[in-house]
């Protein structure tokens, strides 16, 4: 009995955890093909994309040594405000 109600826990959280990511898109307007096709336009690599994420992310790093970091990074400022405006 106790497998059964496993099961149907597991099925309602993987139900719920879709129903969540199609939320989080609607509310966003923002997916996959819409960011590789931005990253095209502005001619950076998803390698390139991933560095600038992590630099945003690094908590050891201050405001503004992001920010100059960032202004170093080809189209680096022009990705991330146009990814921003697309998430909220």
């Amino acid at each position: 009995m106790e497998n059964k109600w496993k099961k149907r826990a597991a099925l309602a959280q993987k139900e719920t955890d879709a129903e969540l990511v199609q939320e989080i898109r609607s509310l966003s307007g923002f997916n996959p093909p819409e960011l590789t096709k931005l990253l095209a336009e502005h001619d950076m690599s998803n390698k390139e994309f991933d560095q600038l994420i992590k630099l945003v992310k690094d908590h050891t790093k201050s405001n503004n040594d992001k920010a100059k970091a960032i202004g170093n990074i080809q189209n680096g400022v022009e990705i991330l405000i146009e990814v921003l405006g697309k998430l909220i």
